[in-house]
């Protein structure tokens, strides 16, 4: 059966897939398109959809349901997210599961609400007081916004850390024709709930990578979450070495555990040339790839970066030309020290990179 359909409305429908059964948000463009079928569609299969009174009592009612056990989701665009920075740190340092949907507009500030851009990478990448990575996955076609939105609860959940998925207002917008049965359905996946005899501690692990299992607060066992450094248990502690344990636990589950979610599309072709791209900009890059016979890579987990997965690609091609719709080339940033000087940055601010200006760029080269 074909649906005329929005990214925006499959994000939502990803969500309700994945098991969200909680959703909070304050209504901004690009967005709002998440926004309002959600809201409709939550509370048919059980869930509850709160309209916020802003971004802050959006993620923090979100925060409050996870901690229910409730898996939770939010939708903004960088004005929102700003305001939500304070409460995502809460999370990470919690061990709190909680996707965002980040879909990006023309920035900085207000900027262009209903104009596309890609400038909220960086911004979404480190976006955390102290430096902590949280993961990032994003489509790169409107039907991938049903498969990339499973993907990210999946990740939350399992690695009990707040996740985002970093769209754009052309995904999110855009209807198109989709064959619903076509559409990728990842296995769900569940956070990890403790039922021992044993004393439970709220942040126990061995290895460092290890996620600590969950248990509900006011369920069965005494739980302490809280956003100052803490040993296993909970309890507020500085001067421990069991708290600088947990800082680099906070840092091995993620780093050492993506590999379990890291998502890329990889066609080689000619051995000259790789284009580089994430997002919407991948349409442009598959059509000048196809058209041009040039390799192409499309990144759907954009952070953390899995190197020891790059490296060996980038070491095929002379030439790598990075390519986005932002100031300052903001994957390009990211990935450069992996790239040396083969590395060329394309990029535009103000409307979509059209495939013939991809070519011209090549040409220049």
């Amino acid at each position: 059966m074909k649906i005329f359909v929005s990214g925006g409305e499959l994000i939502a429908k990803g969500a309700i897939d994945a098991g969200v059964r909680f959703f909070a948000g304050y209504p901004i463009t690009p967005a709002s398109v998440i926004y309002e079928p959600i809201m409709r569609e939550l509370p048919k299969v059980g869930g509850v959809s709160v309209g916020a009174s802003d971004e802050i009592s959006a993620i923090s009612y979100c925060i409050g349901a996870s901690l229910m056990g409730i898996k939770s989701m939010t939708a903004t665009s960088g004005p929102g997210f700003s305001l939500m920075i304070e409460s995502i740190s809460f999370a990470l340092m919690s061990e709190i599961p909680v996707t965002i949907v980040l879909a990006q507009r023309l920035g900085p500030a207000t900027g262009g609400a209903t104009t596309n851009s890609q400038g909220d990478l960086l911004f979404a990448a480190f976006s955390n007081s102290g430096g902590y990575p949280i993961p990032i996955v994003s489509p790169s076609t409107i039907e991938e916004s049903y498969e990339f939105t499973i993907h990210a609860v999946n990740i939350s959940e399992a690695l009990r850390t707040p996740t985002i998925l970093l769209t754009e207002k052309e995904v999110t917008m855009t209807r198109k024709s989709v064959e619903l049965s076509s559409l990728r359905r990842p296995e769900i996946l569940d956070r990890k709930v403790y039922n021992g005899e044993d004393e439970f501690k709220t942040y126990n692990f061995v290895a460092l990578e290890d996620v600590p299992l969950f248990s509900p607060v006011g369920g069965r066992y005494l739980t302490r979450y809280t956003g100052s450094a803490h040993d296993k248990k909970g309890d507020l502690k500085k001067d421990d070495p069991e708290v600088i344990e947990m800082l680099h636990h906070l840092k091995e589950k993620i780093i050492k555990n993506i590999d379990k979610f890291y998502f890329y599309e990889y066609v080689e072709r000619n051995p000259d040339i790789l284009l580089l791209s994430y997002g919407i900009t991948s349409e442009s890059v598959r059509e000048v790839s196809e058209e041009e016979s040039l390799s192409y890579l499309i990144l759907k987990t954009l952070y953390p970066l899995k190197e020891e997965n790059l490296k060996p690609i980038f070491e095929r091609y002379k030439k790598i030309v990075v390519v986005e719709e932002n100031i300052i080339g903001s994957l390009f940033i990211l990935i450069r020290h992996l790239l040396g000087n083969k590395g060329y940055s394309l990029t535009k601010v103000g409307s979509l990179i059209a495939p013939w200006e991809i070519k011209r760029f090549i040409s220049t080269l």
